[in-house]
């Protein structure tokens, strides 16, 4: 989210509630980022937009539907090989009309789903490099075969080492869904 302080603040209050007011028709990712989208544009606070990846777990169809406003690419593990999910798209808030792109990923035991922040990318060490993305590559490949908790813990404590003595600028969130063999349809 852009600006910091009480502007963003009430900005994430707006649309918080935007998002609850959606969420009782269900609709799909693309589409409840499009909602969202045009709700602000009715709404516009100058200089303020939000990044939101939206996810959709169908546990009938063993499915995750995922679209994107602006946040950092997800990852996607299955049987060791990791590929970034294309799915991009502009900031909630900008633009009055904007379309979205969804993806549906037919999930397998063991698939493995990484979701973050730009802050974690952005973060900087004393000389001004920033964290980046091969490094979150790094740690989903070393924690591919363990527990989702693995790679959160790894994700956050590689950032905290990275950027130590200096101050945090933007948020950082990591959210890791591994699939269960239990999951799916049930008899």
């Amino acid at each position: 989210m852009s600006g910091k302080g009480a502007p963003a603040a009430i900005y994430a209050a707006l649309v918080s509630g935007i998002l609850r007011s959606h969420a009782p028709i269900e609709p799909g990712p693309a589409e409840m980022l499009s909602a969202v989208n045009l709700s602000l544009a009715e709404r516009r606070i100058a200089a303020q937009f939000v990044s939101i990846i939206y996810a959709v777990w169908d546990d009938e169809r063993r499915a995750l539907l995922v679209a994107n406003s602006g946040l950092p690419r997800p990852i996607h593990c299955r049987d060791g090989k990791i590929e970034f999910i294309e799915a991009t798209g502009l900031p909630l808030g900008l633009f009055d009309e904007a379309e979205y792109d969804e993806f549906t990923f037919k999930a397998k035991p063991g698939d493995l789903f990484v979701f973050y922040s730009d802050g974690i990318l952005d973060a900087r060490n004393r000389h001004g490099q920033s964290f980046g993305p091969e490094q979150v590559e790094a740690i989903v490949a070393n924690c591919v075969t363990k527990s989702a908790d693995c790679v959160v813990k790894e994700i956050f404590k590689a950032v905290t080492e990275h950027a130590a003595g200096v101050d945090t600028f933007d948020d950082q969130t990591v959210v890791a869904i591994k699939v269960k063999a239990g999951a799916g349809k049930r008899k």
